[in-house]
């Protein structure tokens, strides 16, 4: 009776303990879905396509007495794959800035400015999922910095006069995908990023600044120098990119330069990029999109590119929804 008693109490007292921890969170599940219609003259993507993508994101955060918030958040993608999680990290932010752990894209990547994207960067000339994305293309184009999901930690300043400066530590950039560990990791071909960025409004003009660097990423423990900027005024935007990868110990670096523009005015973005890439080729993009109700966009646009590394050209069209709850 005695053990019954004491084990019946512990739990009453986990229960309250937990129900009074959940009461002091903001937890929410948010999310996105796309589904649409392409098509594409591609070797490997060849005439009509089908488009469905989707991710829930779980949120937690708590702001504690002395001001201080703690942040959790989980993405989970909403299709059966090897890299069934995507971004997951933690982060604790005050006055002295923000320190993240967990899975996330570079700080370079994070805090580039310099690209102007579709809806979840479904159509795009630079950075994006692209409809191109097989073999025999450029590929998946993911400079600047590094654009992956590996265990890291991150420091973010705080922004001063519209500038900050950020930096990430990867101890090991295979710690994307199905081989994570809850386990601590260490360095195994590790790589750091680093840099700074300006955001300022003066009247109706907005401006956009930022540098990045990162050392020692893959096999080739490449470099890579990032600048971007943006101007935005009466609805238009204007956003541009310089990229130099630089392998270690080979005279052979690449450079990428990247433009892109884009015009709001009510429900409706019309918008567009270039880039031209030393190796990989030159790619386009051109898309517009209409808000249909509130979380819901229509888009539709189309992709062109050149990859000098492989014969011919690839072309095609993707029209798709955009719901974001």
């Amino acid at each position: 009776m005695k053990k019954a008693l004491i084990a019946t109490t512990a739990l009453v007292a986990a229960g309250f303990a937990t129900s009074a921890t959940a009461a002091e969170w903001s937890t929410s599940v948010t999310g996105y879905y796309f589904l649409g219609l392409g098509a594409s003259d591609n070797s490997n993507a060849d005439g009509v396509g089908i488009l469905r993508d989707g991710e829930a994101h779980v949120r937690a955060k708590l702001v504690a007495d002395n001001g201080i918030t703690f942040q959790a958040r989980i993405e989970l993608e909403a299709y059966t794959n090897g890299d069934q999680i995507d971004e997951n990290y933690g982060t604790i932010s005050g006055s002295f800035g923000t320190i993240m752990i967990g899975g996330n894209d570079s700080a370079a990547y994070n805090n580039h400015v310099g690209t102007i994207y579709a809806p979840g960067a479904r159509i795009g000339y630079y950075d994006s999922f692209r409809l191109f994305g097989g073999a025999g293309t450029n590929g998946t184009f993911s400079d600047p910095g590094v654009a992956s999901d590996d265990v890291a930690i991150h420091y973010t300043s705080p922004t001063m006069s519209g500038f900050k400066v950020y930096g990430s530590y990867h101890p090991d950039p295979a710690t994307d995908g199905a081989g994570d560990s809850n386990n601590p990791v260490f360095e195994n071909g590790d790589y750091w990023t680093g840099g700074a960025s300006y955001s300022g409004n003066f009247g109706d003009f907005g401006f956009g600044l930022s540098a990045g660097y990162t050392n020692g990423f893959g096999a080739a423990d490449t470099d890579t120098v990032n600048i971007g900027v943006n101007m935005s005024a009466s609805g238009f935007k204007v956003a541009a990119t310089y990229n130099n990868d630089d392998p270690q110990g080979a005279d052979n670096s690449t450079e990428t330069f990247a433009l892109g523009a884009q015009y709001s005015t009510g429900p409706w973005t019309v918008g567009g990029g270039y880039r031209d890439h030393e190796d990989l080729g030159e790619q386009g993009a051109a898309w517009v999109t209409y808000g249909l109700a509130p979380g819901v966009l229509f888009t539709a646009g189309v992709e062109y590119s050149d990859a000098d590394a492989v014969a011919g050209s690839d072309f095609g069209g993707l029209a798709y929804l955009t719901m974001r709850f």
